[in-house]
C-alpha cells in the first residue's frame, strides 16, 4: 500500500516538471514568433516594405502610361498636321514643313499693328487699341494712314477685292454701331442704324425710323422749305432719267441685306471720298473709285481718277452698284439715308460737335480730300458736292415736273447746304447738275 502511494507521488512530480517545461519552451517559441512578425526584420515590416515597394512601382507605371498617351497624341498631330500641308500647304501640294511652333488659334489683329500690312483673304475680324471691334472684308486692308482707334477713323483699303486695278486702292471707313469706346476711356452713347432729323442749332440728332422699321413708309418733312417729303423706299427699282413726272428715283438694290448685314457685323463702311471715275464704257459697265481725285471738270470727262460730277441718281445707282458686283466679299451700292444719317451721328458721338449742320468754306470746285473738311478720316460730307441718295422725294413743284430724288451733304454752289440737308433734285441731268456728285456705301 504504501509502495503505491510513493509511485504515485513519483507519477505526479514529474507531470508537474514537464508542464512547467512545456510552458518556458512555449513562452521562447512565443518569443521567437514575436520577433520574427513583428521585429526590425519581421514579417509585418517586411509586408509593409513590399506594400509600398508595389504601390510605387503601380504609380511610375500608371505615369508610363500617361507619358505614353501624352507621346501618342503629339505624334499624331504632328503627322495630321503634316497630311495636312500635304494636302493644302502654305506653298502649294505637296510641301510638307510646318512650324510647329505656331498656334493654331492667333490673337486678334490689332489695327495699330497691321496698318498698312498685308490684305485679309477672308473676311477678319481686328480690334483697335481701346478694344473695339471692327469686321474687315477679305481683299482688304487696314491703311497705312488709318487712326489707330474707332473715334480717329477706321480706314480699309481695297487691294484685290475689286478685280479692276483702277478701283484697286479705294477707301472706306468703318462705321460702327451700337457703342464703341472713346480714346478718354469713357463710352460713346447708343448709336442705332436709322434715319434721323438734326437740329438746326445744336445738331442734336432725333432718330425718326429705326432701321429695324425698314418696311415701313416713314415720312420726314424737310424743317426749311415745309413742302419736301422724304421716305427710304424699301423695295429695289432702277429709276428712270425723265425731266417728267415719270422721272424716278433709284432705291437702295438690298436694303434688307444692308441692314441684316450692320446686325451681324456691328457697322458698315461709306466711302472716304466722294466718287471718281474708275473705268467703263457705259452706265452698265461704269465703276467708281474712292480716292483722291486727280482733276475735275464742269461737264464729266471719263479719265481714271476724275471726280464724278455730273451724273443722274439712277445712273449714280448703276455705278454704284456695279463697283463692286464681281466682288465675293462686299456689296456695293448708293449710300442711302440709314447709312448717312447714321455716320453723322458717329461723327459727332466721335467728337465733332454739330458737323450736321457745318457748310462748305470753299466756293469753287476741288477735288475730294483737298477741301480741309476731314473728320473720322471721312472727307468732303459738308464740302465740295451735294450727293445723291437712295432717299425719295415726293415733291412735285408744277404740272410738268417731278423731284424725286433726294441730295445730301454741303455744297460749293451754295452755302446753305449743310451735312444733313435733305435738297429734292430731279432724275436728270441738267444744266447745274455738275454739282453733284455721289458716294459709295459697302457691306458684307
Amino acid at each position: 500500500m504504501s509502495f503505491i502511494k510513493t509511485k504515485l507521488k513519483q507519477q505526479k512530480g514529474i507531470t508537474l516538471i514537464a508542464l512547467a517545461v512545456t510552458i518556458i519552451v512555449l513562452i521562447i517559441l512565443a518569443g521567437i514568433t514575436i520577433q520574427g512578425v513583428f521585429g526590425e526584420d519581421g514579417l509585418v515590416q517586411q509586408a509593409k516594405e513590399t506594400k509600398n515597394k508595389t504601390l510605387g512601382e503601380l504609380t511610375s507605371g500608371k505615369d508610363g502610361i500617361y507619358d505614353l498617351k501624352d507621346e501618342y497624341n503629339r505624334i499624331m498631330t504632328f503627322t495630321n498636321s503634316i497630311e495636312e500641308v500635304n494636302e493644302i500647304g502654305p506653298g502649294g501640294p505637296g510641301v510638307n514643313e510646318i512650324d510647329p511652333s505656331i498656334p493654331e488659334e492667333s490673337e486678334t489683329p490689332k489695327v495699330e499693328d497691321i496698318k498698312g500690312g498685308e490684305a485679309f483673304k477672308e473676311k477678319t475680324k481686328v480690334v483697335d487699341s481701346k478694344g473695339n471691334e471692327i469686321w474687315v472684308p477679305g481683299g482688304f486692308k487696314i491703311a497705312s494712314d488709318s487712326g489707330d482707334t474707332v473715334q480717329q477713323g477706321i480706314v480699309i483699303e481695297d487691294v484685290s477685292a475689286s478685280g479692276d486695278t483702277n478701283v484697286q486702292g479705294s477707301q472706306y471707313v468703318w462705321i460702327p454701331v451700337g457703342t464703341f469706346t472713346k480714346d478718354n476711356g469713357s463710352t460713346s452713347g447708343n448709336i442705332v442704324l436709322g434715319r434721323y432729323t438734326f437740329n438746326t442749332s445744336t445738331g442734336t440728332p432725333t432718330l425718326k425710323q429705326n432701321a429695324a422699321n425698314y418696311t415701313q413708309s416713314v415720312v420726314i418733312k424737310d424743317t426749311d422749305y415745309n413742302y419736301g417729303e422724304y421716305t427710304e423706299l424699301s423695295t429695289y427699282r432702277q429709276g428712270i432719267v425723265s425731266s417728267g413726272k415719270d422721272g424716278l428715283n433709284a432705291t437702295a438694290k438690298d436694303l434688307k441685306g444692308f441692314i441684316d448685314s450692320v446686325k451681324t457685323n456691328g457697322g458698315y463702311y461709306i466711302g472716304r471720298y466722294e466718287a471718281s471715275y474708275a473705268s467703263g464704257s457705259s452706265t452698265t459697265n461704269y465703276k467708281a473709285a474712292s480716292k483722291i481725285s486727280n482733276s475735275y471738270s464742269g461737264n464729266m470727262q471719263y479719265v481714271p481718277g476724275r471726280l464724278w460730277n455730273y451724273i443722274a441718281q439712277p445712273d449714280a445707282s448703276k455705278v454704284a452698284i456695279n463697283t463692286y458686283a464681281g466682288s465675293n466679299s462686299v456689296k456695293s451700292d448708293l449710300i442711302n439715308s440709314y447709312a448717312w444719317d447714321t455716320a453723322v451721328v458717329y461723327i459727332q458721338e466721335a467728337g465733332n460737335s454739330n458737323y450736321a449742320n457745318k457748310t462748305s468754306k470753299n466756293t469753287t470746285l476741288a477735288n475730294t480730300g483737298t477741301n480741309a473738311d476731314e473728320v473720322c478720316k471721312i472727307n468732303d460730307m459738308a464740302s465740295n458736292l451735294s450727293e445723291l441718295t437712295t432717299e425719295y422725294s415726293n415733291f412735285i413743284n408744277n404740272v410738268n415736273n417731278a423731284f424725286p430724288c433726294t441730295q445730301r451733304g454741303g455744297s460749293y454752289i451754295d452755302t446753305y447746304y449743310c451735312t444733313t440737308c435733305r435738297i429734292e433734285d430731279l432724275a436728270i441731268i441738267v444744266s447745274y447738275e455738275f454739282a453733284y456728285g455721289f458716294r459709295l456705301c459697302l457691306y458684307m
